[in-house]
Order: C-alpha cells, then structure tokens, then sequence
C-alpha cells in the first residue's frame, strides 16, 4: 500500500526496508523505515494510508532505552529545539509492541525522557492511544512517542517482562495514518449491505492500490453494494458500478416484514435503502451511474474511458458468477415486454470471469490505468496461475491469510499498452 501510494508523488523508487528482518521463529516487526525527502511527502502519504499508524521521525534508536536515549541525547539540539520550545505544547506517548506496560512503567519512561531532552512547552494531553484518536478536542502541537519492539515469544505469545526488547524507538510524530476511517465507514454502520460486502480497510487498499483521486474515473463491474466504490469516492474520483443481479443494484425495502436476505424491493417505487444510500450516508458524491450489466457481455461503447477498475468477483458458494445464457429453449420476447425484461442467467466460471475482466480491462482502460481484483487461493498458489494479458503487466499481489489452507489476493496490474 505504501509503495502505491508513494507512486502517486512519483517517490516509488523510495528506499523502504523493515527495521529488523524476520528471526528464525518468523517473527516479524511492525516497524519500518522510509527514507523521504520532505515532511509534505510523509504527511501526503499519510493521509491516505490506513494500513500504518502514522509517520514519525526517529531522534534516537538502540536495542535498549539506555542506548535509545543516549542516542536521543546525541541528536542534533538544532532540529530538536522547534518542536520544545517555550509557548509550544507537547505530550509523550508509550507503546510497546509484544508487551503491555503498566502505569509505573511508562511513568518512569516519561521521566527519563525529560531527562534527556529539554522540553520548555506545556503538556497538553488528549486521547489519542496507540496511534488512533479515540476521541475530539485538541491534541498536543508536538507528539512524541516511545516505542518498545518486543515481539512475540517462540510459542507465539507475549515476551516475558524480563527479555529485553529488539529495539527501542523515541520517535517525534510528523502525521498519523489514517485508522480511524475503518470505525467511520464499519460495515455494522452502514445503511445497505449484501452478502459479500467488501470490510472497509480492504476497500481503502484496494482505493490506494487504484490510484483513486479526484479527476479519475472508477469503475466497478461487480459492485454490489458498493464497497470499494464508496472509499474511491472518499479519496474524490468519480465512480460508476454495475451488476448482473437488477435486485442488488436496485435496492430493498427497509422495513419489510422479512428476513434480511430476503427484502429486495421488486419495483422501483418500493425501493427504501440502496448502493446510493450508502453514499448518501457519507456525504459522498454519487456514482455517475449504476447500470445492470454482464461482464461476459460489455455494453460500454467508449474505449479507454477508465481510469481504474477495481472489483472483487463473486466466486462463492453464497455468489456465484452469472452471465447472462439460458438452460432451456429461448423464448421471443413479447414486444410490450421488452423494455422492461431482465434476461436469464447461467453459471459463469471464475477463469472465464477472470479472462474476460483482463480482456476488458485491456480494452476499456486508459494507458497507465490500473486494475484491482481480489481472487481465492489455496496453499499451492503460483503466479503462473493467473490469467495474463499482454496490455496488462502485474504489479502487485497482496495475500490476506483466511485460514491455514485459504487465502485471498489482491492482484494489481497496470495497462502498459493498447490492444491491437
């Protein structure tokens, strides 16, 4: 996610490496270090990212608080003294990752820490724990943090309290990502939902790894209920949708004396809650349309006309692909029917859906565009197993683990040239 959203301010080639690799117990850090070259850059890249909880610059670093906070009192008092000085506010923020401290512990870490850099503001404190406002008013101008990196025990539980960290951080905040957009737009939260609706930190992923921003045209094949469409349009891109099932698009009747999966409204005027109301609720520009459309089948004219498509096909068992097809002998269509006919459907193979979507892609984006699709795994998953287009080049596979033998991708790849 970082790497994409860092491509946007053409900083992609930004070195980038986690602050300790992985030990032979496959243990992992969930710090990482950046090298940017302004403030604007961090800030910019944060106010996108909700897979980080925030961009800190390190005044002092060691694999002890004694080693971190000599280094803290080597640090340069020059780029120090804007962020103490008299008239400012401040707090000091302890974390550790592996253990918990208790009070008496970040106490006597908070008075180290006046121990070794002279603060001269006023502390301010608010509510803002572990990286994530967890409530209004104002915060502090300058926010300093103290990081423990104690990772996990072999058995894969917390540290005892008498290991010693990896690595001990004493960081000034420069921007906080942004966490708490998934408790904004929680799924519990929103006014209409189907079966598959897409978790909102998976959508902002898929939004960053899009490129969606204001100006860009988004399109979702399979949009359901618009997940990934409304955190596009969070970010300012214009978006459109379409789906093969008219009832989804088309909505339900909210207060129908019926079970939930069971209320979708069967005309126009009972329609009470749809994909539009989810955009309503956010104060979010509409879609420009959402059409009732067959991805075996596309009914765009216009070639090139996107920007990003971004869709996570239905490959379940409580969704399965349809295409439009029929089982039986087709029947004509009586003329006074016709404007109002929705077509039948048959089972729509997920290769088929893939190959179709990659030769759509290839047709209907722009050069340089950007296509996202999720697709189920197994533990013998291979790169070779995707379906491979020759516009299109791979640019990204992001795995999301579901459980010891499944999992889900997020493929991304970028249209490098029009077809023939």
């Amino acid at each position: 996610e970082l790497r994409s959203i860092l491509e946007l301010q053409g900083l992609q080639d930004a070195p980038m490496a986690w602050c300790r690799e992985k030990d032979e117990h496959g243990e992992e850090t969930p710090f990482m270090q950046i090298d940017l070259p302004t403030e604007e850059a961090a800030r910019k890249m944060a106010a996108r990212s909700v897979g980080i909880k925030g961009v800190f610059e390190p005044w002092g670093t060691g694999t002890s608080r004694a080693a971190c906070f000599a280094a803290v009192s080597a640090y340069p008092k020059e780029r120090q003294a804007p962020y103490i000085a008299e008239g400012s506010t401040f707090k000091i923020n302890v974390v550790s990752y592996g253990l918990n401290l208790g009070d008496v512990e970040r106490k006597e870490v908070i008075e180290e820490c006046f121990q070794h850099v002279e603060f001269k503001g006023k502390v301010l404190m608010d509510k803002t724990r572990k990286g994530v406002r967890a409530g209004r008013g104002p915060r502090a101008e300058n926010q300093f943090w103290y990081f423990e990196d104690r990772g996990t025990s072999e058995t894969g539980n917390a540290r005892e309290r008498m290991d010693p960290p990896h690595q001990v951080h004493f960081c000034r905040e420069i921007a906080l990502g942004q966490r708490h957009l998934l408790d904004h737009f929680e799924l519990k939260k929103r006014d209409y939902l189907c079966s598959t609706s897409m978790t909102a930190e998976n959508s902002f992923f898929v939004a960053n790894f899009a490129h969606a921003a204001p100006g860009k045209l988004v399109l979702d094949p399979f949009c359901g209920s618009c997940s990934l469409l409304i955190s596009a349009a969070h970010f300012g891109a214009y978006t459109m949708g379409g789906d093969i099932d008219i009832r989804v698009i088309r909505g339900k009747e909210k207060d129908a004396p019926l079970p939930s999966h069971c209320r979708y409204a069967r005309t126009l005027k009972d329609v009470a809650i749809g994909p539009l109301s989810n955009f309503d609720q956010y104060g979010l520009m509409r879609p420009l349309d959402i059409v009732r459309c067959d991805n075996a089948h596309p009914v765009w004219r216009m070639a090139t006309v996107f920007d990003a498509i971004v869709c996570d096909p239905p490959y379940g068992v409580r969704a399965g692909a349809r295409k439009t097809g029929c089982t039986k002998e087709a029947k004509p269509i009586p003329e006074e029917h016709r404007a109002t006919h929705i077509p039948g459907t048959v089972p729509y193979d997920i290769k088929d859906v893939l190959i179709d979507l990659l030769d759509f892609a290839a047709k209907y984006l722009r050069p340089g565009g950007r296509l996202c699709y999720w697709i189920p795994t197994t533990t013998e998953y291979s790169q070779d197993d995707l379906p491979q287009h020759p516009s299109m080049r791979l640019m990204y596979d992001c795995e999301e683990t579901l459980s010891l033998k499944l999992s889900r991708r997020l493929i991304t790849m970028l249209k490098v040239k029009d077809m023939v």
